[in-house]
């Protein structure tokens, strides 16, 4: 296996944690939405939304932070041996995630805004999202965007994740960048 530069350990911490918390959004995030389709209300619901509204503001505060942190540090270079078109696609690939991973939980704050629905747990409850009013109709046609932009990101998730086992399952190195 070529040697290769890792990325720092504080970014690949990050990383996993985000990649925990994405990887449980969504299965919680179809989970309390076939629910409330079944109108089927109650303790376990409210927990499934109180977990997915916490969880999922938590990842747009840290991909806020992740994005400060890709500005200030360079990434590790990919080995010299994979292909500049298969760097490229790595590349937009990438984007398109960190891009999913700040519009999608910025259109579900703006529907809980609008629902409202700030409420978490007890008496916590997230801001509200400025410049949004309260608005039924509109909270749905937010919720309906941030759903289908979860399903995209999801899409790349996979991508993202059939991609990595490719290239541990390859040894070129690429893999042992984020571990």
């Amino acid at each position: 296996m070529p040697q290769i530069q890792k990325y720092p350990a504080g970014w690949r911490v990050l990383h996993w944690v985000m990649a925990l918390m994405v990887l449980t959004l969504i299965p919680v995030g179809l989970w309390m939405a076939s629910r409330a389709e079944a109108d089927i209300w109650g303790a376990l619901t409210n927990t499934l939304y109180s977990v997915h509204k916490a969880v999922g503001f938590t990842v747009l505060l840290l991909i806020i932070v992740r994005i400060l942190v890709k500005f200030r540090m360079k990434a590790p270079p990919y080995p010299e041996s994979m292909p500049r078109t298969l760097q490229m696609a790595a590349k937009s690939v990438h984007h398109l995630i960190y891009l999913l991973l700040v519009l999608t939980p910025l259109f579900g704050w703006a529907g809980v805004t609008a629902f409202p629905a700030l409420t978490i747990v007890g008496d916590f409850s997230l801001p509200a999202m400025p410049f949004v009013g309260q608005d039924e109709a509109l909270a749905s046609r937010l919720f309906y965007i941030h759903g289908w932009l979860a399903i995209t990101l999801g899409v790349l998730i996979a991508g993202h994740i059939a991609a990595a086992l490719r290239h541990l399952l390859r040894k070129d190195g690429v893999f042992q960048r984020m571990v």
